[in-house]
């Protein structure tokens, strides 16, 4: 005998069927590439020639490491772009689990310990050259997970570890895209959906919790961050347009008062002619997103040197 479904029943299911249209429309992958494999930990985009420069950058929710910062065309401007603006800058990207749902299996990681980890292996990656100037690119949530990660650096004391220290004795600038300081619009249906969907998929919302606007763990970060930033060039990006959703449905994730942290009156506050996807994703050098973005880098490559052989004097000054 073939049983109907309970009204509760067809109402779960209708939810989980526009739970995971919500879900893999709001992620900033590429379209195209619907599947793709975890890539995890540090790739190198571009080795640069006699590199002065680091630029690293880190993906955000859902992200991933090169596929993130990649248009529908197939470009990725910090491999086919940037590294002819900047032929003397080394190039990284981070990847690390951010997934909040999946068949397979999700991170258990927080925002502490995807921090701590993406410190733990850039030191790694920078032990032959830790003194070399350091510029970050942070897209979303890779921005709240820096922050914390430069708070894990600065705390180290001067006799401690040098090559984590050192990490923020390096660092000249951080480019913030869209990163939600104080929250982001449309968490709480993200974490309802992904009650829905835990029926059908593993999903965490482990990290989603803590992006709430208001979060208190957003607010411990950005209390701790604050004195960090004192001596960083700082820009923060923000998004211009609504992120398309499913049906219709767009939202404003992260909107400017969002995307700035309110007491660093030395940052610069820019917008993007984006939404929260495109907002780091660009297919050519004329592309007036671009051009923000590098003569910003510009600025900060030019002072790079001097300014972190003055760093390095102070903390040599206190060992």
């Amino acid at each position: 005998m073939i049983r109907l479904l309970s009204y509760k029943e067809v109402l779960t299911f209708i939810c989980a069927i526009i739970g995971l249209a919500i879900a893999f429309n709001l992620n900033c992958r590429r379209k195209s590439k619907p599947k793709r494999q975890k890539k995890l930990g540090f790739i190198e985009l571009f080795a640069g020639r006699d590199p002065i420069v680091d630029i690293i950058a880190i993906h955000g929710l859902d992200g991933h490491r090169e596929q993130s910062w990649t248009a529908e065309d197939g470009t990725m401007w910090l491999k086919d772009l940037l590294p002819g603006d900047f032929p003397n800058a080394r190039i990284l990207s981070y990847g690390y689990d951010a997934d909040t749902r999946s068949f397979a299996h999700t991170s258990t990681q927080t925002i502490l310990h995807h921090a701590d980890a993406f410190v733990q292996d850039l030191s790694r990656r920078r032990r032959s050259d830790h003194k070399r100037p350091i510029i970050f690119l942070a897209h979303s949530l890779g921005g709240v997970i820096l922050k914390k990660a430069l708070v894990l650096c600065h705390i180290e004391g001067f006799e401690t570890n040098q090559d984590i220290r050192g990490i923020y004795t390096s660092t000249v600038a951080v480019l913030f895209f869209g990163t939600p300081h104080s929250g982001a619009n449309g968490v709480q249906l993200a974490e309802w959906m992904g009650r829905v969907l835990s029926v059908y998929m593993h999903t965490n919302n482990r990290v989603l919790k803590d992006l709430n606007r208001d979060s208190s763990e957003l607010e411990d970060i950005q209390r701790l961050y604050l004195p960090v930033s004192k001596q960083l060039n700082t820009v923060f990006f923000y998004e211009e347009y609504r992120t398309a959703i499913i049906g219709g449905m767009t939202e404003l994730i992260v909107p400017r008062h969002l995307a700035v942290i309110q007491g660093d009156s030395d940052a610069r506050v820019v917008v993007l002619h984006a939404d929260h996807c495109d907002i780091v994703k660009y297919t050519k050098k004329d592309d007036d997103n671009y051009q923000k973005v590098v003569d910003y880098l510009r600025e900060f490559v030019v002072k790079a040197t001097e300014t972190v052989e003055e760093n390095w004097a102070r903390e040599d000054g206190h060992r």
